[in-house]
């Protein structure tokens, strides 16, 4: 019985020994595998409150937006904030996870912050007087050689009240996703009579919110005639279409490039494709000059094979129409004068000609 009393006391102060070093252990430096990538927080042990429970936040500042550049390092700043100016004790912990794997390297040239088994984390956690917030500057990543791989960053912060023990800290956590977010397999552009098809693949996305269709008369100035929704997730090929029924040049390429969103509003662009249109019997030759202002004197060249009335109207980028010209074109070539309205806004703005067998929508730019 005194044997089994002994071991007994033995295994306590075993237990007590080992809760002691750990709490120092992540005074000094936090424990790995607690930055939630794999589902467990530094609650765990500072386990008075729920996570996020304390009115504030953690949020990190440089790393890279949607995608990386292989070998770069990325200096970023980590700041832990809290819903009151009552924390003492700042600590936190970072780590960069690829299908479950860590991936880049990270290090620091701040003194309160060490690498710790691939993460990063505090080195000794910094001592403050009472405040609602702090910032770890002067961290780094360095992305891997790899590119275009998908990252997710999780990160955790601790607002401690420094009282030497776990209890009464406010946990906070966060993450960030670092990834394309749509890859295009294909983008192209066809006729078909009046109208443009436009279509498109892709062969992989994370987080895709939204594809804008953007136009421009000019291969320079672009504006979006269209917001098509995209998958959200996927890595199988999606197909994707859009028909341009608003032509607004013939014989003359029309431009076309996609604006790829993220979830996050982070984007991209597409190449740029052009169509051509093969002319009408009356059609809009060109207008010009394209760049132009409130008040300026805009000259167009209609083309026809018969006399035909046209109606010519200025829109704002909004489509909303702020003048109306009749005009009488015709047979053969027609130089027309339009007088643009004082009250143009600065940005795009739209001609639009309107006749028997025409309507042309054609953009220019006010200065």
């Amino acid at each position: 019985m005194k044997k089994i009393s002994t071991i007994l006391v033995l295994c306590c102060l075993i237990i007590t020994l080992q809760s002691t070093i750990k709490k120092v252990d992540s005074s000094s430096n936090p424990p790995s595998g607690y930055s939630g990538a794999t589902g467990d927080y530094c609650n765990s042990c500072h386990s008075s409150y729920p996570l996020n429970s304390g009115g504030g936040s953690v949020s990190v500042n440089g790393l890279p937006g949607y995608t990386y550049t292989p070998g770069q390092t990325y200096n970023f700043s980590l700041t832990i904030s809290h819903g009151a100016s009552d924390r003492k004790k700042w600590g936190f912990l970072v780590s960069a996870i690829n299908s479950g794997n860590n991936i880049g390297t990270f290090s620091s040239t701040n003194t309160n912050a060490q690498v710790n088994s691939s993460e990063l984390g505090h080195n000794t956690a910094v001592t403050t007087t009472s405040q609602s917030s702090y910032t770890y500057s002067n961290l780094s990543w360095t992305a891997p050689a790899t590119p275009n791989l998908p990252v997710t960053f999780y990160f955790v912060g601790n607002a401690a009240n420094s009282n030497g023990s776990t209890n009464g800290d406010y946990i906070y956590s966060s993450s960030k996703i670092i990834a394309l977010p749509i890859d295009l397999h294909s983008f192209s552009g066809t006729s078909n009579k009046q109208d443009i098809l436009i279509n498109w693949q892709t062969s992989n996305e994370i987080n895709s919110d939204y594809f804008e269709v953007e136009k421009s008369d000019d291969g320079q100035f672009f504006y979006s005639i269209a917001k098509i929704m995209a998958s959200g997730n996927s890595s199988v090929l999606k197909s994707y279409q859009y028909i341009d029924t608003k032509p607004s040049y013939f014989e003359k390429p029309i431009f076309y490039r996609l604006k790829l969103v993220d979830k996050d509003r982070t984007f991209k662009y597409s190449k740029i494709i052009n169509v051509k249109l093969k002319a009408l019997n009356t059609f809009v030759k060109k207008v010009f000059p394209s760049i132009n202002y409130a008040g300026g004197n805009l000259k167009a060249e209609v083309v026809s094979d018969k006399n035909m009335d046209v109606n010519i109207l200025v829109l704002d980028a909004g489509g909303k129409i702020l003048q109306l010209k009749r005009s009488i074109i015709t047979s053969g070539s027609n130089n027309l004068n339009i007088l643009l309205p004082n009250d143009l806004q600065k940005g795009m703005a739209f001609i639009k000609f309107i006749g028997n067998d025409l309507s042309q929508t054609i953009s220019i730019v006010i200065q």
